[in-house]
Formats: C-alpha cells, sequence, structure tokens
C-alpha cells in the first residue's frame, strides 16, 4: 500500500481508492480476494459480490483471464466533516475469459466496460476502508 493512502486526506483517500482496485484486479488474476476483502466493508454489497464471482471461478480447477482494472480518473468530493468520503471514479475493465479446468472457455466472455462509479470510504483506527460502491447509470 502506497504510504499516501494511508493518511486521511483527499489525497490519502484517492491513492487508497487507486491501491484498492489494483487489488481488484490482483484478485482477478490469481483468484486471491483476502488482501482486497480485508480493506472492504462487510456492508459493501457490490464489493462482496464482485469477490463473490472471482471466487466462484477460481474453484473446481477453474480461472479466469483478463479483468484487469484501471482508474484513469479519480475524483475525490472531499467534505471535511463527511463519513464516508465520496469519489467519484472512472473504472476500466478488460474483457474476461473463463477457461475450465481442461482450458476450454467456460462460457462467453464478458466484455470489457468503461464505467462510472461511485466509492465511499471511512478512514478508522488509522486505515481507510470501502463501505460502497455503485456504478452510476
Amino acid at each position: 500500500m502506497p504510504e499516501l493512502a494511508k493518511e486521511n486526506s483527499k489525497a490519502g483517500l484517492e491513492a487508497f481508492i487507486g491501491y484498492w482496485f489494483q487489488l481488484l484486479s490482483y484478485a482477478y488474476e490469481t483468484g486471491e480476494t483476502e488482501r482486497v476483502k480485508a480493506l472492504s466493508s462487510g456492508s459493501c454489497a457490490l464489493c462482496t459480490d464482485l469477490l463473490s464471482g472471482v471466487a466462484t471461478n477460481y474453484t473446481e480447477g477453474r480461472w479466469l483471464v483478463g479483468g484487469r482494472y484501471r482508474t484513469p480518473v479519480i475524483e475525490v468530493l472531499w467534505q471535511a466533516s463527511a463519513t464516508p468520503q465520496p469519489a467519484k471514479v472512472q473504472v476500466l475493465q478488460e474483457e474476461i475469459l473463463y477457461m475450465n479446468p481442461d482450458g476450454s472457455n467456460g462460457r462467453k466472455p464478458t466484455a470489457a466496460t468503461n464505467d462510472a462509479a461511485a466509492f465511499f470510504g471511512v478512514f478508522s483506527d488509522g486505515s481507510w476502508s470501502t463501505t460502497d460502491l455503485g456504478v452510476i447509470r
């Protein structure tokens, strides 16, 4: 985690959001969800759904190809007294291929996406956590 992401500041939240999506990307690449899960509140329904989907697709010898996340635009809407702190994030995700244990395609790929997301984070006990995440339509 970048040192800046450990600060309770606008810049700290921006760094945390970038790091959180890097961990989510790592989960898609490896099936290892514990690191991003540790930085996500149980109240974040979309976080839970994403991580559950990744875990399911890494069972019984299956795996994913692609799905890498990038966040080219992070706009923290810092409000000194707000809890949680809001941000808008451009979230790009590569196409996802679903692989069977034998290397064949398990299902139709999920197309690449370019979404705007609402991200909410809380700073507590010296660190940030994701409390909510949603696609802005």
